[in-house]
């Protein structure tokens, strides 16, 4: 929500097995960090604020991978002041490196 690139970067893995499928709708697949990292860059300079919220997530863990799935509740304002918003289908893969549990695979699916 913050739109901070550096923030995003200690979340995810930062490699080319990265998979981001986003945005819920008219989704694209974006494989490998460099291109989730220029994606969300790209699509931030459109927001002068974001929102996104899982308020009750699913979360299993099996030994060094883990993922969680929920709604997810998004709330945009874009430049020109007016705002939009979504409900997704959210899931979200873990693996464990290094002690720390980083993303490697996020997809966003718009609810009807």
């Amino acid at each position: 929500s913050a739109r901070d690139i550096d923030a995003m970067a200690q979340i995810w893995t930062c490699t080319s097995d990265d998979i981001n499928i986003a945005p819920p709708m008219r989704p694209v697949i974006r494989i490998g960090w460099d291109n989730i990292k220029a994606n969300y860059l790209s699509f931030w300079k459109t927001l002068s604020e974001l929102s996104v919220t899982m308020e009750a997530p699913e979360i299993r863990v099996n030994g060094d991978t883990a993922w969680l799935h929920g709604v997810e509740i998004a709330r945009r304002r874009l430049r020109d002041g007016s705002t939009e918003g979504s409900h997704n289908a959210g899931t979200s893969i873990f693996v464990r490196r290094g002690g720390r549990w980083r993303l490697i695979f996020h997809q966003a699916t718009a609810l009807a």
